[in-house]
């Protein structure tokens, strides 16, 4: 499959681009680089490299200059292409580069589950509906998941459903339908195991696990809901268990249980308690059936449960693309981080119940480095629990709060959560506002720092063809940076490229475009996607024009604004690789099309005008692709004029690798990058070998190196 990077400008000129000097770019290939002014007569430039299977390294300079290239006029048709009224709003009134990065994510409960209350929250920024099945029946979460549907439906937002389960841990019951109770400071509270009818006794809590009686002891400490409410065991009697009330605060229903010892969590047979209970599975088939974008699981313990669960998913989803989240909330889950998360969709940070398992001092070190290693796996990660939990009672947060949700956005995670306080707050449009406003402060000085992000990204592919599609989103990152450019534009159907993207943290947002509504609303969670549902073809040409042609009618995109596009469309070969790239008008690089029908055999490559030449020997034999580059002193091939023909050879090193070809009579040419090997054969240690020019063709090497 071909790639490309392109850039793009949309007038004949922009003050971040000018045209004297000439703009030099350097990437890591392959690639291609296009430099396109928003006109009926596209100006263009392109710098193409087709990939070879070689390995990493090596970076390819070019000069650009624009060349004409007639275009037809694409028809403008606002309605196919599907965007938000807010998302468009902010668009036309602050420009690309003021858009909000860090998603967010609000849990839907009683305060926010009418169909007004949901449209106020994607209005004020909501990108992910989330609902607990801890709390409500699961037609009550069908009629929410109903109401987000038809709300993106009618006014073109891509709020995405995360359906969040369970788990099997040790939870309270549901306080016998009270949406909350209050436990004062010394009060005597009875946590008992058996089935009453209702109304539950005053002051009782049923437990969902048999065994609690018999695992806790008198003088344990009992924490609610991570710690938000404690109490100290001081009497057991057969199933019941007599607490005191030591830290007041408000219990809500299903919150999440633990007691710990002598300064240590009890674990005992709560440890054995599998990851999925029998009512998570009913509620993962539900959430299929509905068709939801996510399914948390909560309290995961190894990479097992993730893919176990992913495979059923794959059985039974629709279209076998619903994303698993591993909710990171435990000491198992840290002892298995690495493996859990590799295996994963992505993650969420639950501080709440991972608070109360691990020391509190050591809750933000833990974050990071669970919001680090998601970015350096690719791997979108949510920051939730109490980041503004006293906007559940107050209409401002504290300042201690306000840090807290500022320190998540500098660390660059890709989402935030409100729990408490959206589902059941008095104030959840105005806690959601301050997520928000805090995001979109932190981003902005960030950006006006120049603070580039400088963590080292480690290779994540799985193929060669992977591997291509990371170097061209790192060197799209790099170069967004470098010319500040408004926006990165992806043409993606599945959402990886758009995916890989995000997580180069770029300067600029990322328009993720493709052609399916479900990726769409997937791509929402990522960080700094703006997510477009675009009907187009493999032709990238075509479908540029037909972008900016309705991005223009809807006042989305003005004069001077410059774009990079990246694009993992398939290409013809040809038109892939007969682009030309210039130097100021003062020197060329024409591509060459050559084919070799054997190992070490001499090639013919006809060279498409008079100017110096690099490109492809593509093998009849099923080897590998050769980059060949002939030395900037060489001015033999000025002399061939389009119908000449220049002769190769192909080396090979001591591998057995293909690892150089000689121009034959003019000049040693070494294979572009993409590996080093060491030794003797180590020819593009820096990108390129050195090369001699010898005027009868031996090919010896003088060190000098390429221009």
């Amino acid at each position: 499959m071909s790639h490309s990077i392109s850039v793009f400008i949309s007038a004949s000129h922009s003050p971040k681009l000018p045209s004297p000097p000439p703009v030099k770019l350097s990437l890591p290939f392959p690639a291609s680089i296009s430099l396109l002014p928003v006109t009926r007569t596209l100006r263009k430039t392109s710098l193409v490299v087709k990939a070879s299977d070689n390995g990493p390294g090596g970076v390819l300079s070019a000069s650009l200059q624009d060349q004409a290239i007639s275009a037809a006029p694409a028809v403008a048709d606002p309605s196919s292409i599907d965007v938000d009224a807010v998302t468009e709003a902010e668009l036309k009134e602050n420009g690309f580069r003021s858009t909000r990065r860090t998603k967010l994510t609000c849990t839907i409960g009683p305060a926010t589950c009418g169909a007004e209350q949901l449209e106020a929250l994607a209005v004020g920024g909501m990108n992910v509906a989330r609902i607990n099945m801890c709390h409500g029946t699961r037609e009550w979460h069908r009629e929410v998941i109903q109401r987000v549907r038809s709300l993106n439906e009618a006014k073109g937002y891509a709020v995405a459903i995360m359906m969040d389960t369970e788990g099997s841990e040790i939870h309270m019951g549901d306080l016998g339908g009270a949406s909350s109770a209050k436990a004062e400071d010394g009060e005597i509270w009875t946590f008992s195991v058996r089935a009453f009818d209702s109304p539950l006794p005053e002051r009782t809590i049923n437990v969902n696990y048999g065994g609690f009686a018999e695992d806790v002891e008198v003088g344990d400490e009992l924490l609610v809901d991570g710690g938000m409410v404690r109490f100290e065991v001081f009497e057991k009697i057969g199933p019941d268990v007599k607490c005191r009330c030591t830290d007041p605060g408000l219990l809500l229903p299903r919150a999440n249980l633990t007691f710990w010892r002598d300064g240590s969590l009890v674990r005992e047979r709560n440890a054995m308690l599998p990851t999925i209970s029998s009512k998570d599975w009913l509620d993962i088939d539900f959430g299929i059936a509905e068709g939801v974008e996510f399914i948390a699981i909560s309290f995961v313990k190894s990479a097992e449960v993730i893919k176990h669960l992913k495979s059923y998913i794959k059985a039974r989803a629709r279209d076998g693309d619903i994303s698993v989240i591993a909710k990171i909330e435990s000491i198992d889950s840290l002892k298995n981080l690495e493996e859990i998360i590799q295996a994963s969709d992505g993650a969420m940070v639950a501080r709440g119940d991972l608070g109360a398992q691990i020391p509190l001092e050591q809750v933000p070190s833990e974050q990071q480095r669970i919001v680090q290693l998601c970015r350096q796996l690719n791997k979108p990660v949510i920051v939730a629990s109490q980041l503004l939990d006293s906007m559940i009672e107050y209409p401002t947060p504290t300042r201690a709060e306000v840090a807290d949700v500022s320190e998540a956005v500098r660390q660059r995670a890709d989402a935030l959560m409100l729990s408490g306080e959206s589902a059941m707050g008095q104030y959840p449009e105005k806690a959601l506002t301050v997520l928000r406003s805090v995001s979109l402060r932190i981003e902005k000085w960030w950006r006006d720092e120049k603070r580039h992000e400088a963590m080292e990204l480690p290779g994540i592919a799985s193929s060669f063809a992977d591997s291509i599609s990371e170097e061209i989103c790192n060197s799209a990152a790099k170069m967004a940076n470098n010319l500040e450019v408004d926006a990165i534009f992806v043409y993606t159907k599945a959402g990886h490229m758009a995916s890989l993207l995000s997580r180069c943290r770029p300067d600029c947002p990322i328009f993720a475009f493709t052609t399916t509504t479900s990726v769409r609303r997937r791509l929402n969670l990522q960080w700094g996607l703006i997510p477009f549902r675009l009907s187009f073809s493999d032709d990238m040409e075509s479908n540029l024009n037909k972008t900016f042609s309705l991005l223009k009618s809807r006042g989305m995109i003005k004069s001077g604004d410059l774009v990079i596009a990246v694009s993992d469309m398939l290409q013809s070969i040809q038109k892939t690789t007969a682009q030309l790239v210039s130097d100021n008008g003062q020197r060329q690089w024409s591509v060459v099309v050559c084919q070799y029908s054997s190992s070490l055999h001499a090639v013919a490559c006809k060279v498409f005008n008079d100017q110096k030449g690099f490109g492809f020997i593509t093998p009849n034999d099923g080897s590998v692709e050769l980059f060949v580059r002939q030395s900037a002193k060489t001015e033999g091939f000025r002399s061939l004029g389009d119908s000449g023909n220049v002769e190769f050879e192909v080396e090979y090193g001591s591998n057995g690798r293909a690892k150089a070809a000689n121009v034959i009579g003019l000049c040693r040419a070494f294979v572009g990058g993409w590996y080093s090997v060491g030794g003797d054969d180590d020819v593009c240690a820096d990108g390129y070998g050195g090369c001699g020019c010898a005027s009868d063709g031996g090919g010896a090497s003088d060190g000098s190196g390429l221009d």
